[in-house]
């Protein structure tokens, strides 16, 4: 009978033995929670190691291939810019200061020759002043958006030209008329030439030239970043190996090793090709870049000499001894010979220009020599005449050696650089292709050692 009272079954309706009084039963007992972590289980289990050490020898593997093709890649666009637009840049603004010089020697020697301008004369300044025009359009399109001041250079370049040319034009007008103001007119225009035109011709030659030396001083350096990645990724993959061929009691991991050969394949490529050109790339800069730009220096300052000489008979008390053309002739020098500083270059190319260049110094004590006496007609002769032994016909030898010398060390530099190029061509894609390879290769040398313990 049940006793509400104390909420229990009487003894009288419900026999119960001792043992049953000491029996728990089942569905009072309560499991206690327990957190499983079965990715914690799986990673402190040997094939969840190795799954852990294949992420990570993939990761390895694809890093030294994504560095090492962004590393090739950054350089291999840095000498296309070089090829494509720094350099074509460079040889434009040096025909273009070349042609300028030539025009207003050509203007001024029209002057020299009297009230009849020789036809040769004047063919030569309208081809100088039509080379001028073709290598502004030829460095216009050579210079990129971003570069503002060489835009500003070429832009600032043509409003003079234009205003030279049309005072080159008065002053013949005049000339031709008999009219003394023609000379101030030539003058002016030989000043704005001289002082203005030519000094940005010259600062835009110096910028993309030195921008020429600026990239290939580092195209010159092994790409040491993807070296050392491709390098730590061989170590890494040599101590993975051996790792899992112990714990597998195997001797050769096929895949781990294929993967390791991979990549030291790669190193081996980059340190090869590295060399490769890097050694281009310095024989640019110096067979090429350095004495390309000291033979260019040398133009320079031969056709401003020239300027100086043929300017200078058109001034009253003209003294050849202290003007520019001194100043001009002595750094000539220095670089035509190489013993005369310890700075030039000696350059075989330009053997021939030195040789002109001493007929022309003896053209110009010529002159000198008719000044002295009072022989104005007789150094006009000698400056602009066309004898074979006077000053014209033995600067254009001058000019003639030092531009077959630029045309020649310009192509030493191209080919170089080309060579350099070429020699990388691969590199970014196929160390892409290693790497892949080399992280699937490691797939398939762990895959089989995790499946073991199924």
């Amino acid at each position: 009978m049940f006793d509400q009272d104390r909420g229990t079954v009487s003894s009288g309706e419900r026999d119960t033995s001792p043992a049953d009084e000491h029996l728990l039963k089942e569905s009072l007992l309560v499991e206690p929670d327990i957190r499983r972590r079965p990715w914690r289980e799986f990673l402190e289990s040997t094939p969840g190691r190795l799954s852990v050490l294949a992420v990570v020898l993939v990761a390895v593997a694809l890093t030294a291939g994504v560095v090492t093709s962004a590393v090739i890649g950054a350089r291999q666009q840095r000498m296309e810019t070089l090829r494509a637009h720094t350099e074509p840049l460079a040889d434009a603004a040096q025909n273009l200061f070349s042609s300028l010089s030539i025009a207003d020697a050509a203007a001024t020697s029209s002057f020299i020759a009297g009230a009849i301008e020789p036809l040769a004369v004047r063919d030569r300044y309208n081809q100088a002043i039509g080379d001028a025009s073709n290598a502004l359009v030829t460095a216009s399109y050579g210079v990129t958006s971003g570069d503002v001041d060489s835009l500003r250079l070429l832009t600032e370049m043509s409003r003079h030209l234009a205003v030279y040319t049309d005072l080159v034009a008065t002053a013949r007008s005049n000339d031709s008329a008999g009219n003394p103001v023609g000379v101030a007119y030539l003058g002016t225009a030989s000043a704005l030439m001289q002082d203005t035109i030519l000094p940005l011709a010259e600062r835009l030659y110096n910028d993309q030239a030195g921008a020429v030396a600026d990239t290939q001083s580092h195209t010159a350096r092994l790409p040491v970043t993807a070296i050392v990645i491709a390098s730590a990724g061989v170590l890494v993959l040599v101590v993975a190996h051996v790792y899992v061929a112990h714990r597998s009691r195997r001797r050769v991991n096929p895949g781990l090793a294929c993967a390791t050969v991979l990549l030291a394949a790669l190193v081996v490529w980059i340190v090869v090709a590295g060399l490769l050109s890097t050694s281009a790339s310095e024989r640019a800069r110096i067979d090429g870049a350095e004495p390309l730009a000291a033979v260019t220096k040398a133009r320079i300052l031969a056709q401003q000499a020239r300027a100086d000489e043929t300017l200078g008979l058109l001034r009253p008390g003209f003294d050849p001894a202290g003007s520019d053309y001194t100043r001009h002739t002595d750094a000539l020098t220095a670089i035509l010979n190489s013993d005369a500083s310890p700075d030039a270059v000696d350059v075989p190319a330009i053997d021939d220009a030195s040789e002109s260049f001493e007929g022309w110094r003896n053209a110009h004590r010529e002159l000198q020599r008719k000044l002295a006496d009072g022989d104005y007609q007789g150094a006009a002769d000698v400056a602009v005449g066309p004898g074979s032994t006077a000053s014209t016909a033995q600067f254009r030898a001058l000019d003639e050696s030092l531009e077959d010398a630029i045309i020649a060390l310009r192509t030493e530099e191209l080919d170089a650089m080309r060579e350099s190029y070429r020699t990388m061509t691969a590199l970014a894609v196929g160390a892409v292709v290693l790497a892949v390879s080399a992280a699937l290769a490691v797939i398939a040398g762990i895959e089989p050692r995790v499946s073991e313990y199924h």
